[in-house]
């Protein structure tokens, strides 16, 4: 923990291990960890997932990445003084979040992933892109696993819809 952060019952920094995981909408922890957090530098561009931000009540700086599409959590890396002003001043951010696959590497070891029912769902089609774009020798191995989904599945998501997609997408809308 920095020398500059302050032990504050009213936050819940202290309570959160160096690497942590958040459920979004679980037992409302989310509502409990972010009511004193504010963002102070978001990371944007090809790393949308990506934002520092520092508690409000104890001053701890955390590095967040959100994952709202697969596994829906928040992944906070504490973050030492040193490394949010190389951060400000140089644009050097730490490695652990700078992929969306690491961010999927995190949640695939350490929460429970959702079943999809619909097997070509936008996110996991986008995610499947995405990861495609990050790193295009990715495996359809590597995909499935990352997604939590069989390969075929995988190498479906990465083909263009069928018809029968199509009409499909087109009953759920309504």
């Amino acid at each position: 923990m920095s020398d500059e952060v302050s032990a504050d019952a009213s936050c819940c920094c202290n309570s959160l291990p160096d690497l942590a995981v958040v459920p979004m909408g679980s037992d409302a922890l989310d509502e409990r960890v972010f009511t004193s957090l504010e963002q102070i530098i978001e990371r944007g561009g090809e790393q949308w997932w990506l934002y520092v931000s520092h508690c409000l009540k104890c001053s701890q700086v955390w590095m967040i990445a959100q994952d709202d599409r697969i596994y829906d959590n928040y992944y906070l890396r504490r973050l030492l003084a040193s490394e949010k002003q190389a951060i400000i001043d140089k644009g050097q951010w730490p490695d652990e979040f700078m992929t969306y696959e690491q961010v999927l590497r995190l949640g695939i070891t350490m929460s429970k992933p959702w079943t999809y029912l619909d097997p070509r769902s936008p996110a996991l089609v986008s995610t499947a892109e995405d990861l495609r774009r990050e790193r295009p020798d990715i495996s359809l191995d590597e995909i499935a696993y990352l997604l939590a989904i069989s390969v075929p599945d995988a190498a479906r998501l990465l083909q263009p819809p069928t018809l029968i997609d199509r009409f499909r997408a087109w009953v759920m809308r309504g």
